[in-house]
């Protein structure tokens, strides 16, 4: 009965020592003893002791900073090969993470108004993806924004040459296209209101180039049209009463407003082959 006793009980230890082993092997245990006591180089210890740190940045929307936590300690050399995998892809979330954040700041201030913050906000969110074709376009349309915001104080020409020397830094973005057709509307506006009909009509066409609806570059290809088709009109009657010299002025007066129009063109050629029709040197100016 004795041998039976002590054969139970070295039967139950046996079984909590398995219970508690395999336990400790599953859990954590093994891990935090093996992180203190395993091979790990110095900056590892280092490295885990300081990880924290870089998910309070995070937590706090520091992302500038987390990113340069991150980058800081990609330079040490003796990080181990899962610590350095830890680091690129932390690097990698934290540029996306970055750049939504600054995005979804920009979105707010120009809701807002603040387009020189909206900028510089979507400037902060270039330094996490550069070559996002998205943000680019976004910068740049705040930028031709940034610019029309002081429309009040510059001349439509000088506005225009800015629009247009942002265009020329990457031809192929559209996205500042309809403001470039804007500004043109401007400038044919003002140009026709100073009575210089041939530029208002061709920056109404450049206009109408880079936005195809807009309503003041309309107006004035059309006021201008107008214009020319009345003096086409009455060139015509002088013509048919052998006015020529005054169906020749009227003729000269349109074609040089709108050289592309057909029917004033058509007049003309038929003024030259008119005998005493044309004067010689306005043939040679119109030619």
């Amino acid at each position: 009965m004795g041998k039976s006793v002590r054969r139970g009980v070295l039967l139950m230890c046996a079984g909590c020592f398995l219970a508690v082993f395999s336990g400790c092997s599953s859990g954590s245990f093994f891990n935090t003893f093996f992180a203190r006591h395993g091979n790990l180089s110095s900056s590892d210890i280092r490295f885990r002791k300081d990880y924290p740190q870089l998910k309070a940045l995070l937590r706090d929307n520091h992302f500038l900073k987390a990113l340069a936590w991150v980058e800081r300690w990609e330079k040490d050399k003796t990080l181990s090969t899962d610590n350095r995998r830890l680091l690129r892809r932390d690097k990698k979330s934290i540029r996306l993470m970055g750049a939504s954040y600054y995005m979804g700041v920009a979105r707010e201030r120009r809701k807002a108004g603040r387009l020189r913050g909206a900028l510089a906000a979507l400037e902060t969110a270039r330094t996490f993806t550069p070559d996002d074709p998205v943000l680019r376009s976004e910068v740049e349309k705040t930028q031709a924004s940034v610019l029309v915001s002081g429309k009040a104080s510059q001349d439509w020409g000088e506005l225009l040459q800015k629009l247009l020397g942002l265009k020329a830094h990457n031809p192929k973005e559209t996205s500042i296209d309809p403001t470039i057709g804007w500004a043109y509307g401007k400038l044919s506006e003002s140009e026709y209101m100073s009575g210089r009909y041939a530029l208002a009509l061709d920056h109404a066409r450049k206009a109408l180039s880079y936005r195809r609806n807009d309503e003041l570059a309309i107006r004035v290809r059309d006021q201008v049209k107008d214009q020319v088709r009345d003096l086409v009109a009455r060139a015509e009657r002088e013509y048919r009463h052998h006015h020529y010299p005054q169906a020749q002025k009227d003729l000269e007066k349109a074609l040089t407003t709108d050289p592309q129009n057909r029917q004033a063109r058509k007049d003309w050629q038929i003024l030259r082959e008119t005998p005493g029709g044309v004067d010689s040197r306005a043939e040679m100016t119109l030619k």
